[in-house]
């Protein structure tokens, strides 16, 4: 096979796409803690190197450390580790070489910034997590999949929603894992007390206003947060899902920002509204105060992703449920917000074709012999195989969120994140604006202006 090389003009073109060092990204079920404080389980501590980890050829037939990075923290850092583990164990692969996955965890505030580092200096890990959104952008530092692995020959081991969120202009740049879509949480022993039937949530813009009016004159606590942490990019899921909902665009063909149009002013006006006149929730930039409010019971409901699951499911005393986001004011059509977690080769200077080939299986076990990525993390898997596992469909969360992700999914409701060509698409900067309107530091129309420059800016830059 024959590998591209990551030389120097290499480098430059792919320090130039993905941004400069020192953007932080703040992605799907890294987000600011979403998962607890963020400390995670470290696992191995040892860093990747620029060598072949104990290959000196193309044999196949001698020990191969895959060095792997991750972020994951809080309820996923463990289910990962134990997936590194058994497979550590197990030696499932068909190879007579003994391989070995050395894993290392970033923080999420530090993850992108030293794998971009890493790769600009020619020390990138063998394997890594990526968010699908960086696909198009961090395209320079790694290899397509299909230098290393036929990927015609798998492309059935995945849901096709799957497979093609991890394809740019055609091309297959990772292997997923997972998909990682948002939904509405809502605290049941608070809706009971505001005169709702627990058993039967929103299902329409009607529904849901009534619930959170009700919410908010029958009781003292907050009807709804947009992000239980109050930061940009979680408010920028809840807001581009109902935007899409309302039949608008978020960029044009050319990756020009056009949400400054009806649908979007429409939603940031609703974000004002909510905590201005229909009283849902204090115009407040205090990051914590939904997440600490809905934990506390005294929210009655919050958007947020997947992850939310393992970060609920410590919490005592918490009567929650949970109910699909398609409950946007004038809606045109069904579309939430969705990333997805997905494993990438970076590009390596020193590692051998056969090593190389090693990690692809590595990854492609990884992301198709794991129902516990679903089943305990609550994300949607990206195997076919794993949707009929005892694993995934006894999940404890199978009947609390799991099933409705996956009839969202079976109905073409996801729209994926926009894999911008540069830039930071998961940077809190570019969203800041959206917290601004929902605190009242801004009017909606000077926010919907300052985000088409913030996020024009970051994609030039």
């Amino acid at each position: 096979m024959v590998r591209e090389a990551f030389t120097s003009s290499t480098r430059r073109k792919f320090i130039k796409s993905a941004g400069v060092t020192g953007t932080v990204a703040l992605a799907g079920c890294a987000g600011n803690g979403d998962n607890g404080d963020g400390s995670g389980s470290d696992g191995d501590s040892s860093g990747g190197d620029n060598t072949d980890g104990g290959s000196s050829g193309d044999t196949r037939s001698e020990s191969y450390e895959i060095t792997f990075w991750e972020l994951f923290s809080g309820g996923e850092g463990p289910i990962m580790e134990s997936i590194v583990n058994k497979f550590n164990e197990e030696q499932p692969l068909d190879t007579d070489a003994e391989v070995t996955i050395n894993r290392q965890r970033t923080p999420w505030n530090e993850y992108y910034n030293k794998l971009f580092t890493a790769l600009s200096g020619g020390q990138a890990p063998d394997m890594a997590v990526m968010h699908a959104a960086y696909l198009r952008a961090w395209d320079g530092g790694i290899d397509a999949m299909g230098t290393y692995t036929d990927t015609a020959s798998i492309e059935s081991d995945y849901t096709a929603s799957h497979w093609d969120l991890v394809t740019v202009d055609g091309n297959v740049n990772a292997l997923p894992m997972d998909m990682h879509p948002i939904g509405v949480y809502y605290n049941k022993d608070l809706f009971e007390q505001a005169g709702l039937d627990p058993e039967s949530p929103p299902t329409n813009w009607s529904e849901f206003q009534q619930a959170g009016n009700a919410v908010a004159e029958n009781t003292d606590a907050a009807a709804f947060t947009q992000s239980p942490y109050n930061d940009g990019f979680g408010s920028f899921r809840t807001w581009s899902t109902w935007v899409k909902q309302q039949g608008g665009n978020l960029y044009d063909d050319e990756w020009n920002p056009t949400f400054d149009n009806e649908a979007g002013t429409n939603i940031a006006q609703l974000f004002s509204d909510m905590t201005g006149d229909m009283g849902w929730a204090p115009a407040t930039s205090e990051d914590t105060w939904g997440n600490n409010a809905f934990q506390n019971g005294t929210c009655a409901m919050a958007m947020n992703g997947t992850w939310y699951v393992a970060a609920l499911s410590g919490v005592e005393d918490l009567n929650w449920g949970f109910f699909e986001p398609t409950v946007g004011p004038n809606k045109q059509q069904d579309k939430v917000w969705a990333d997805g977690h997905s494993i990438v080769l970076p590009k390596k200077e020193g590692r051998s074709d056969a090593k190389s080939e090693i990690a692809a299986e590595v990854a492609h076990w990884m992301t198709t012999q794991n129902p516990s990525w679903g089943a305990e993390a609550g994300h949607l898997p990206a195997a076919n195989s794993i949707y009929e596992s005892d694993a995934f469909q006894n999940s404890p969360y199978y009947d609390k969120t799991l099933n409705k992700y996956v009839e969202m999914a079976e109905n073409g409701d996801y729209f994926y994140h926009p894999k911008v060509p540069n830039g930071d698409p998961n940077a809190q900067n570019w969203y800041t604006w959206l917290v601004d309107i929902w605190a009242h530091n801004t009017d909606p129309q000077s926010g919907i202006q300052s985000g088409i420059e913030t996020v024009s800016n970051g994609i030039s830059e």
